[in-house]
């Protein structure tokens, strides 16, 4: 297996974290494996249980202060090792199999490693206890820009960078990142190339305090859905995808701007935008979420607004 890094941000996570840092320590190839992590001013046990690892494991630890997980990331993107081949984010509370960096690295390896690449795959969603609830969305369509404009299909905990899509994502950031996640695989789509594992490499937590959090089942993705309609979480990624084109700029290939500025010049009215999702490129990974995105869209949940909803996570 390739050099990895892993890259944790941290928050007041003593109730799981040693699960998840022993796992590390128990994958394949773990030689062949770096850890940087970042507390972002836990006030909890969450430092005590870290600078254990940092001096039993040879861990490496920035203490920061409270700045958002979303600006904590990229701080750990900002200082991430270069000479490292691979670059692997983690969540504080979930634990990983022991063939997931092993698997991850012999896929990206078979791919041009001059691009930018992204890895990512399957986990089995559990309880707080680590019994099985299910597994994470498998996508079953491609991976790609008009995919990443709308939707993550890409969970960030089982999200493996290449070198080159490192080095992107240091380029910018912005308080309008809806997730780390999210923004990952659109910039890998938009200048490389995602690839999707469908083997469940991580489980996957859920103890009710999750920062985003997974459901099993359509009908409770559906009240989720709902939920996060009438919280206007869905123009998030409109910011987002604003945000993503005001930066990146020139470097976008001209058939993924005209895209980009047709989803905005097409929020204009009603009837502009019943247009719109009438010839889109844009799609979500189940025939449902896409209805779903069409009707949101189609009513301006999706609408750009200049006073816009607090994206911090």
């Amino acid at each position: 297996m390739k050099r990895v890094q892993i890259l944790l941000s941290t928050y007041n996570g003593e109730t799981h974290l040693r699960e998840q840092l022993d796992s590390y320590l128990a994958l394949n190839g773990f030689e062949n494996v770096k850890v940087l992590i970042r507390d972002d001013g836990s006030t909890d046990g969450t430092l005590d249980i870290l600078r254990e690892y940092v001096e039993r494991h040879g861990f490496e630890l920035i203490e920061g202060e409270n700045i958002g997980l979303n600006a904590s990331m990229h701080q750990l993107v900002q200082k991430c090792d270069l000479e490292c081949d691979y670059f692997s984010f983690s969540d504080q509370d979930d634990v990983w199999l022991p063939d997931k960096l092993e698997r991850a690295s012999d896929m990206l390896d078979k791919e041009d490693s001059s691009i930018p690449l992204l890895y990512s795959a399957c986990s089995t969603i559990t309880d707080a206890s680590l019994e099985p609830k299910g597994h994470t969305l498998i996508a079953r369509r491609p991976l790609s820009f008009y995919n990443s404009m709308i939707q993550n299909a890409c969970i960030g905990h089982t999200q493996v960078c290449n070198r080159e899509l490192i080095k992107l994502l240091r380029l910018h950031f912005s308080d309008d990142i809806y997730v780390h996640d999210s923004w990952t695989y659109t910039v890998a789509t938009a200048f490389g190339k995602a690839v999707f594992d469908p083997t469940c490499v991580a489980l996957y937590r859920q103890h009710g305090s999750n920062v985003i959090g997974y459901e099993t089942g359509r009908f409770k993705n559906f009240k989720k859905r709902l939920k996060r309609l009438k919280t206007g979480q869905s123009r998030r990624y409109s910011y987002q995808l604003k945000a993503f084109c005001d930066l990146y700029g020139d470097m976008i290939p001209d058939e993924y701007m005209r895209e980009s500025k047709r989803y905005f010049d097409k929020q204009r009215n009603f009837f502009t935008r019943l247009g719109y999702i009438m010839t889109t490129k844009m799609y979500r990974q189940t025939r449902l979420e896409g209805l779903i995105f069409r009707a949101m869209y189609l009513f301006g949940k999706y609408n750009f607004k200049k006073q816009k909803e607090s994206t911090q996570i």
